[in-house]
Formats: structure tokens, C-alpha cells, sequence
């Protein structure tokens, strides 16, 4: 078996020569869904992510148009079912045969069967029980697709909600600097326009709070939406953002993802099937033989008696012109055609996941920037800063500016966890599993 790590996978095979399991095993893999205990998704109040994820593996609307392939993959295997290939032939004859004037009656009665031979019948079946099984696959990768989607916007709902707090925290610190500010503009210690500033700054940091609410309330919606939560959002998220840490090395992501990412399992099932096609293809071109019985009932001239005839009969096609060659070879042409991209998805992936594990390792580092040099004084700053305008040692324009270079270090803070978090969902849907287990 090629290695995945190599992915060197370049020669052009002929048709033959082409094998399944080469970059992951040719079997289906059931995608990751939480356990969790039975709820009432009407009834909740709050939703964890377990809970989520296991209510859109049943419910998802779009889950329910990819399963329903598989009932077309099953028609194929009810169609190839039946022992025979055709509807026996009934053939009837009437007539009359007349001699020197006397007309005597006719009859022949027949029938015929076509068979078939070198278990044609159960490559059929062999085909669309594989046919069955890539369609199986295709929806657990639609699965894993939602799981990580859901997965993504649990996490970004939960980052707005950090966010959500930072900025009341800083909303609060305005309203305190825009009283204290009105104290002192009433009291006739400052002049007007310093109210004027506090007043904007208080507007600016109110706007922050109406824009995360209404992306907080998107993001909710967009969840029923994509979950088939019955209701027209769901309820507010429980649970805590999950540690901000580096990705696992690169061989073991490579690893996990060649045993649990459905997408191999699709390209890979998709090669046996398009292998069971070829063979199938292949017996198109052999004889049917036709096998049948005749009765006759044939009137006699005279006074003779009547003859009954009894005949067999066993007709062969000559496969001189036609063989199914358009078939066998659109069928070959197919199976190198998946072959290549089997190939290439694997190339692709690979290439994803490293690039993927290099983004969180890079995100990881920005957060941990942040927390480890700017965000621990933020809160600090923002008392101190309070303080010394109430003690008149800054003015209204210095508590301004530094807020406003506060307020930028706890949104880029905030806003690397976020990307960290997005970053951890991408590489969590290339190796097909949970990141870290």
C-alpha cells in the first residue's frame, strides 16, 4: 500500500492494474457523533455543542437529501436481483391446413427463456451492493461536512460572546468616564466639548455591543437552520471555549486522517465500484443462450389421424460484431478516471492538513502573544485609567486616546482566539476526527 505521507501516486495503471484501498482501507467509517443522553430539543433552554451535533446527525435537512441517494443505490440492487435477465416468450400459432379441399385445424403452442451464463447475475449484484456502499460513503462525508460546520459556528457563537463581554466591560467604562465627565461639566470644571468626546466614545463601544448582538443572534439562526432545530434558533450555547494549544506532528495528523477522513473512503469505495462496473461491462459482451420448448398439434390429410409434435430448441447469438465494446471501454475509461482522482484528492488533502496544522500552530502563537504580554493589564489599565482622570491628572482627550488603544488590544486579542478557534475547526475537518482525543 502506497504511503500517504509520499503521496507518489503518478503512474497511469491500465484498468486491470487498478486496485482499491491504496491511500485508506475500501470500507465505510462511521463519522464522529457525540453521546449524549435524550433531550427535548423544543423544550431546551441551552444546548451544548454534544447535543447539537448529535440533533443535526438526525436532522439536518440537507443530510436527509444526501441520504436519499442511497434508496436510488438500492433500486440498482433490487433491479439486479432477479435470477433471469428477461421475461420468459410465449409464442401461439393458429391455422388451418388444406388438402384437395378439406381444410384441417392447426395449432403450436412455445416457449423460451434466455439465460444467462458465467454468474453474470451476481457481478450484477456485486455492483450495486458497491454501488450501495460508495453512496453510503458520500453521506457520511455530507455527515462529517455538517458535523464540522456545526462544530465551527458552536465555537464562533461562543467567541462572540467573549466578545459580548469584553465589550460590556468596556461600555461600562465609558458610562463611568461620561458621568464623571457630566459631574464635572455641570459643576463647571471642564469645559463642554469634553463631553462631547466621552459621549462619543460611549456611542462607539454601545455600537460594538448592538453589532455582536445581532451577529450573535445570526449565528444562532443560521444554526437551527443548518441543525433542523425545530424552532427558528437555538437556544443559547452552554459550555466553555475549549484551551488554545498547538496542533499534534505532522505524521500523526497524517495518520488519523488516512483512517477516519470519509473522503478517502469515498474515492476509495468509488474505485471498487467503478472496478464492479468493468467486470459487469465485461460479461455484456458473452452469449445468451436462449432455451425453448414447442408443442404442435398438425392435422393429417384424410382419414390419417392427427400428429403431435414435441420439439426442444437452444439458440446461441454469434459474437462476431457487436460485443459491448462502447460499454467495456466507457466502463475502463471510468474506472482510471476515478483512479486519478483518488489520487488526487489524497495529494490535496495532504497538502490541506499541513497547511491547516501550520495556521493553528501560527494562530496559537498570536493568542498566546496577546495573553501573555497586552491582555493581562487591560482591565488594570482601564481602572488606573478611570483614576487618574477622576484625580485630574489626564484630560478627556488622553483617556480618549488611551482607551481607544486599549479597546484595539482586547479586540485583536479576542479576534486571534477567534481565528484560532476557526483555524482549529478547519484542521479538526481534514483529519476526519477530533483534533485531540
Amino acid at each position: 500500500m502506497l504511503a500517504l505521507a509520499g503521496c507518489g501516486y503518478s503512474a497511469v495503471l491500465p484498468a486491470a492494474e487498478i486496485r482499491g484501498a491504496v491511500f485508506a482501507p475500501a470500507a465505510l467509517v462511521e463519522p464522529h457523533v457525540p453521546k449524549v443522553a435524550a433531550f427535548d430539543a423544543t423544550a431546551a433552554t441551552s444546548v451544548t455543542l454534544g447535543q447539537l451535533l448529535a440533533h443535526a446527525d438526525v436532522h439536518a435537512p440537507s443530510l436527509a437529501v444526501a441520504r436519499s441517494e442511497i434508496g436510488i443505490a438500492e433500486a440498482e440492487l433490487v433491479g439486479a436481483r432477479p435470477t433471469l435477465p428477461s421475461n420468459p416468450e410465449v409464442e401461439v400459432v393458429l391455422g388451418g391446413r388444406t388438402v384437395d379441399g378439406t381444410t384441417g385445424f392447426e395449432s403450436e403452442i412455445g416457449i423460451q427463456q434466455e439465460v444467462e451464463l458465467g454468474g453474470q447475475r451476481g457481478l450484477r449484484i456485486g455492483a450495486a451492493k458497491a454501488q450501495r456502499a460508495s453512496a453510503e460513503a458520500r453521506v457520511n462525508s455530507a455527515r462529517w461536512r455538517v458535523h464540522v460546520l456545526i462544530h465551527r459556528l458552536f465555537l464562533e457563537l461562543m467567541s462572540v460572546e467573549e466578545q459580548q463581554r469584553q465589550a460590556e466591560v468596556m461600555v461600562d467604562f465609558s458610562q463611568t468616564v461620561s458621568a464623571t465627565v457630566r459631574r464635572q461639566v455641570e459643576a463647571g470644571e471642564t469645559a463642554r466639548m469634553s463631553l462631547l468626546v466621552a459621549e462619543s466614545d460611549l456611542a462607539q463601544t454601545r455600537e460594538a455591543v448592538i453589532g455582536l448582538k445581532r451577529r450573535h443572534l445570526a449565528l444562532r439562526i443560521r444554526l437551527a437552520g443548518l441543525s433542523g432545530w425545530p424552532g427558528e434558533r437555538v437556544p443559547a450555547p452552554s459550555g466553555a471555549l475549549p484551551a488554545v494549544r498547538r496542533a499534534p506532528g505532522a505524521g500523526e495528523l497524517l495518520k488519523r486522517m488516512k483512517g477516519h477522513h470519509p473522503d478517502f473512503r469515498v474515492r476509495e469505495l468509488a474505485v471498487l465500484a467503478a472496478r464492479a462496473h468493468v467486470r459487469v461491462e465485461d460479461t455484456l459482451g458473452q452469449v445468451k443462450p436462449t432455451f425453448g420448448v414447442r408443442y404442435a398439434r398438425e392435422a393429417a390429410p384424410g382419414p390419417e389421424p392427427e400428429a403431435h409434435v414435441w420439439t426442444f430448441s437452444a439458440s446461441v447469438p454469434i459474437p462476431l460484431w457487436q460485443t459491448n465494446q462502447g460499454g467495456k471501454a466507457r466502463a475502463k475509461a471510468v474506472l482510471r478516471r476515478v483512479d486519478r482522482l483518488r489520487a488526487a484528492a489524497a495529494a490535496r488533502l495532504r497538502s490541506q492538513l499541513l497547511e491547516a496544522a501550520a495556521a493553528l500552530d501560527a494562530a496559537a502563537a498570536r493568542v498566546a502573544l496577546f495573553e501573555n504580554t497586552v491582555v493581562p493589564p487591560i482591565q488594570q489599565s482601564l481602572k488606573l485609567l478611570e483614576r487618574a482622570y477622576a484625580a485630574g491628572e489626564i484630560d478627556i482627550h488622553q483617556v480618549s486616546q488611551t482607551r481607544e488603544r486599549v479597546l484595539l488590544a482586547a479586540e485583536r486579542h479576542l479576534a486571534a482566539r477567534e481565528a484560532y478557534f476557526r483555524a482549529s475547526a478547519v484542521l479538526e475537518g481534514l483529519v476526519g476526527a477530533e483534533v485531540w482525543e
